[in-house]
């Protein structure tokens, strides 16, 4: 590693090179990378000050100028011609120099501009040099340092921000393009993604369309799902026109409906009353003349004078104040105009939503009772009571799928009326998220039958999210009969599993600064599937804090995470296998899994040097170090092949055939799991990219990750991609179930 050269040849201008100074001394403050590596215990041979000198260093600085190169060359550009006009300014006579001044400043503002433009591009590539920079001072080994700068990325897993579109996004957004409506189910392994894809369209959804995303429950009741995606859909519409209603606020619309009713109730008395009144004082006018004359005298007069005096205070307040008179009652006046019962303003569409909210959310009960009392001139009492209560019923099955597809249509038709005046058509959405968790695909099957009645409705698109094997039977349609999938979907978007590309893009999204061979080991580990992608590598992070300075590199990382995978792998496999019934040697096969376990767990002793190598309690011997993880767990696992061979030649004489069947699925995984021990911590460097395409196709990483997917389908074809890989990069082999 050479020393780096000096930069001050390489600026033309003073002024050039502060302004590389400032935007280096901004990146070693903003840049997570730098300062992780800056900030790891077990990351030796730099500091700030080397940092330092090799940024401004000759080979750091070209590399800049190289990235940025056209508009630095604009920036240069631009001064030489302001310099050349300054020049030519003090040669000019007196009578010229009058309008000199105005070009000179037309130029400092283009010079201005194009430096902020190189400015802007700076910081940009600084960055794309740290790697490089890093890699020049540490060595070739850079890349097996683990250095985790920044972990938000994994603590925040569901962040919009962490998200890295699928590449089938863009497919799906297309075939929607080219349907008015229809059902489209998203199929792919538990983990790949199908939830953030649907979320991804949930949020890109044209802005003024209906969204409605919704959650099954996995014990599911088809009439009580689809009265949930009723109601849901009614709440999504208010919200979307600026009516949210909760349950509070509903019952508040009807009991102002029910005031109102009884007000217009009380008002018709009123007029009634007031009506009758009227006539009573016209018949009884000679009666009350006749009261008037009799009260003639001092308490008439008195009573009188009272209410004049009353009513002469009432209008002169009235008149001497008229702010604290007037206003109050405008203000109050222009108050109960301001709070007018909006629904009676709503579109037919909204007062639907919320009277298939209120009914769908309430169980109404109407008593009517009627009685008559009888009381004679005796002592006893008669009664007569009669009493009529009216209960409504819930809607029925059939019922509820045809309110719900004629508001459905309602709403599309609207939206159809206003692509009459230039708008887009309205468009609804509904998304039907995690299906695939309600159980088998039978179940899946099931709940599709049971609402598939609610599809087929014009510019109304379901999104739903299904299993692998659900999708798979759309793909098989008509091979060799016709089922519940072909007649309920439109369409099916496969999600695959991501590349290790992909893989990459994710990581580094999430976890800034971590080097392709840790990515390339949680993607083999993980088979590509996001969800386990995210949690090895959260597991893999976890691991330097075990482990002592300088001891953060991938062989030592890579054999702590496999063999604790493989060990828990172990202990799962065990359990599943001890509770089912088996042969009398069953028991010894369990035996040797809980062997291997044991022999795997971190202790300070050594199980292969102990007295009775099928008792490990026993065993008193040191254990080697941990640098020797490849060798135990080859040895383990090698017993567990030699056991699974024997296992399988006794196959048939009396053990159950599942019970075979999951030890051949365990020693297929600890097959899979020994390929990356031998792979990742069985040479001392990780093999360059030109290294890893000369082991041809057989070689690729991304075999490793399709091994890891196959063992979910066929152990054998998983061994057989394995065996091809050991071949293409010389790797020995173990033994196999025979």
């Amino acid at each position: 590693m050479g020393e780096p050269g000096a930069a001050g040849a390489v600026w033309s201008r003073p002024a050039d090179e502060s302004v590389y100074q400032d935007a280096v001394r901004r990146l070693f403050r903003e840049d997570v990378v730098l300062r992780g590596y800056l900030g790891q215990r077990y990351v030796t041979g730099i500091d700030e000050r080397r940092l330092a000198a090799e940024f401004h260093g000759r080979w750091v600085v070209e590399r800049v100028r190289a990235w940025g190169a056209r508009e630095y060359d604009d920036y240069q550009s631009a001064v030489e011609q302001f310099d050349q006009a300054v020049a030519r300014y003090e040669r000019l006579g007196a009578t010229r120099r009058l309008v000199t001044p105005v070009w000179l400043a037309t130029l400092r503002m283009q010079a201005t501009f194009l430096r902020r433009r190189w400015e802007e591009r700076l910081p940009e590539a600084l960055a794309a040099q740290v790697r490089p920079t890093l890699r020049r001072l540490i060595g070739e080994e850079h890349d097996d340092l683990l250095v985790t700068p920044d972990l938000l990325g994994l603590i925040e897993v569901h962040d919009p921000r962490y998200v890295v579109p699928h590449r089938e996004l863009q497919g799906l957004a297309a075939r929607m393009a080219l349907m008015a409506g229809g059902t489209i189910a998203i199929s792919g392994p538990r983990g790949v993604g199908k939830s953030t894809l649907l979320k991804s369209v949930t949020r890109n959804w044209e802005p003024g369309h209906l969204v409605v995303p919704v959650e099954i429950p996995a014990a599911y009741v088809p009439q009580e799902f689809l009265l949930s995606l009723f109601q849901r859909v009614c709440e999504e519409f208010l919200a979307l026109h600026g009516h949210a209603v909760d349950s509070s606020s509903m019952f508040l619309v009807k009991l102002r409906k029910h005031l109102l009713k009884r007000l217009r109730h009380l008002a018709l008395l009123s007029v009634r009353l007031l009506v009758a009144g009227t006539l009573l004082v016209i018949a009884l006018a000679p009666l009350a003349d006749m009261l008037r004359e009799g009260m003639a005298g001092a308490p008439g007069e008195r009573l009188a004078q009272a209410w004049h005096g009353l009513w002469g205070f009432v209008t002169a307040f009235w008149s001497d104040h008229p702010v604290s008179t007037r206003l109050p009652l405008g203000l109050f006046g222009l108050v109960l105009l301001v709070s007018l019962p909006r629904w009676q303003k709503r579109s037919s569409l909204v007062k639907s939503c919320v009277h298939y909210l209120y009914l769908l959310r309430t169980m109404q009960s109407t008593s009517v009772a009627s009685g008559a009392v009888l009381t004679p001139l005796t002592a006893g009492t008669l009664s007569a009571t009669r009493t009529t209560t009216l209960s409504s019923r819930t809607l029925t099955f059939p019922e509820l799928v045809g309110h719900f597809r004629g508001l459905l249509e309602r709403m599309t038709k609207e939206g159809n009326r206003r692509a009459e005046t230039g708008d887009s058509p309205r468009r609804v959405l509904i998304v039907i998220d995690e299906i695939d968790r309600i159980g088998t695909a039978e179940q899946a099957r099931s709940l599709l039958t049971e609402i598939k009645s609610v599809f087929g409705i014009p510019h109304v698109y379901f999104l739903i999210s299904v299993a692998e094997d659900v999708g798979a039977g759309f793909v098989r349609r008509g091979i060799p009969v016709r089922d519940v999938i072909d007649s309920s979907l439109d369409d099916v978007v496969h999600i695959e599993p991501r590349t290790l590309d992909e893989s990459n893009e994710i990581i580094q999204n999430r976890v800034p600064g971590l080097t392709l061979p840790f990515v390339a080991l949680a993607h083999c580990l993980s088979g590509g599937i996001t969800r386990d992608l995210i949690r090895c590598t959260r597991r893999m992070v976890m691991i330097p804090e075990q482990l002592g300075p300088g001891e953060g590199r991938l062989r030592r990382i890579a054999g702590m995470l496999l063999i604790e995978e493989l060990r828990e792998t172990l202990a799962g496999f065990r359990v599943l296998m001890g509770s089912a019934e088996s042969s009398p040697d069953w028991a010894a096969r369990l035996d040797e899994i809980r062997s291997t376990i044991l022999r795997l767990r971190p202790r300070p002793y050594d199980v292969n040097n102990a007295n009775d190598a099928n008792n490990p309690n026993d065993a008193e011997a040191p254990r080697p170090d941990d640098g020797h993880d490849a060798v135990r767990a080859r040895e383990a696992v090698q017993r567990l092949f030699d056991a699974a061979t024997a296992a399988g030649a006794s196959a048939g004489t009396g053990g159950p055939d599942d019970c075979y069947g999951h030890w051949d699925e365990l020693t297929a995984y600890s097959d899979f799991v020994l390929t990356l021990i031998d792979f990742f911590t069985g040479r001392e460097e990780f093999p360059a990219a030109a290294v890893i395409r000369s082991a041809g196709p057989d070689g690729d990483l991304q075999r490793l990750a399709e091994a890891r997917l196959e063992l979910g389908v066929s152990p054998a074809g998983a061994r057989l991609l394995l065996e091809r890989f050991r071949k293409a990069w010389n790797i020995p082999g173990v033994g196999a179930v025979g």
